[in-house]
């Protein structure tokens, strides 16, 4: 691959990019009909044959047409390695999991449609987080909107409106309205600097952070969603990876180097902590116990362990994940998205109603100057 990458022109290496990126949200499908096909053929076409044939059907003009031609291209230039072909342009570690059925013979149909529903489970947990922070987005870009049309628009139509009004005759809620717009005036500018930072490092304290107290940042908001997207993630794959690996005693050390393949700095920890453990002699479920699990579903897959084995623990685990874990995920993040969109909302009537209650003073004052005279 880098052999092919190094001849390849900038322009096409940034549109394979391109074309890889649409095309992820669509590998699932495209794994259970690649396993399907070849299942069905039952030799009959190799997997030169079904690319080739893919690339012909759906053309240059696609993204599956361009990408096919690019699979089919670099599986004879890799000598028939498939997880070579596909690097690149599917995720490492899905690729590192098609290396390994194939370094091990393992049945390629199933490893697809073992990797088809990982990858499916995986992007609706995601879904449920990139909502999440959409709804945290919208929310900061109605309070910023709110309050940039305090000094630049609502309290210049004000004073202008009631320009007769001296300011001494101004009321508290008045004089407290006109000193937020002043301030703002002098501050707004460094006030959506570090709101932005601010975003930007929440955003990246997910896969970066690695403190020793991130543990109890897990426990808060997107955090908390983050790491259970990631666990959701790493059983899927894990229980297909420990299935896939020959002997016993090392098939679980080599499951987790495989995920530390392109894995994030703060999964990185964790896998490295497991195998630590592995190295350190530890056994059993307490090899998993490092924060990336809750601890109802550690506690699950301990007991599953203990009962049914390290194999058919792990499959237990991955299938308890499937159906409460993704749900809570689901949960927690309509529940947040809702807290945020509701305090936008709040925040809009809060505003609203501050300026009714200063126009009526207003009003008052003016007449109250006028009754003066």
């Amino acid at each position: 691959m880098a052999e092919r990458a190094t001849f390849a022109t900038p322009a096409a290496r940034a549109r394979l990019r391109a074309d890889a990126w649409r095309f992820r949200p669509r590998r699932a499908d495209y794994y259970e009909y690649l396993a399907d096909l070849i299942e069905g053929t039952q030799g009959r076409k190799t997997l030169r044959d079904i690319l080739d044939d893919d690339a012909r059907r759906y053309g240059p003009a696609t993204v599956r047409g361009r990408l096919s031609g690019h699979w089919a291209r670099a599986y004879v230039e890799e000598g028939g390695d498939l997880s070579a072909a596909w690097a690149g342009t599917l995720p490492q570690n899905e690729c590192q999991l098609i290396a390994c059925v194939q370094e091990e013979g393992g049945e390629l149909p199933q490893a697809l449609r073992d990797l088809a529903r990982a990858a499916r489970l995986a992007a609706n947990a995601r879904a449920e987080l990139a909502a999440s922070v959409a709804a945290g987005a919208a929310a900061a870009v109605v309070a910023v909107c709110l309050l940039c049309a305090v000094p630049f628009f609502t309290v210049p139509r004000l004073e202008q409106v009631f320009r007769a009004v001296p300011p001494g005759e101004y009321g508290a809620l008045t004089r407290a309205l006109f000193g937020l717009a002043a301030w703002l005036r002098q501050w707004l500018a460094l006030w959506l600097v570090c709101l932005a930072g601010s975003a930007a490092l929440a955003l990246w304290s997910l896969p970066h952070f690695t403190p020793a107290w991130r543990p109890r940042l897990d426990d808060w908001l997107w955090w908390r969603l983050y790491r259970d997207f990631q666990a959701i993630r790493f059983l899927a794959l894990l229980s297909v990876l420990v299935r896939r690996h020959g002997a016993a005693d090392t098939r679980l050390g080599r499951a987790l180097a495989a995920q530390e393949r392109g894995a994030s700095a703060w999964l990185e920890g964790h896998l490295r902590a497991m195998r630590a453990r592995i190295d350190a002699g530890e056994q059993g479920a307490g090899i998993f116990d490092t924060g990336l699990l809750d601890r109802e579903t550690w506690w699950y897959m301990a007991d599953m362990m203990d009962a049914l084995g390290l194999e058919a623990g792990l499959a237990q685990a991955r299938r308890r994940v499937e159906v409460f874990v993704l749900a809570r995920v689901g949960r927690q993040a309509r529940a947040l998205r809702w807290a945020l969109l509701l305090a936008a909302l709040a925040a809009v009537l809060a505003l609203a109603l501050w300026h009714y209650a200063v126009i009526d003073e207003l009003r008052r004052s003016l007449s109250n100057f006028y009754a003066s005279q």
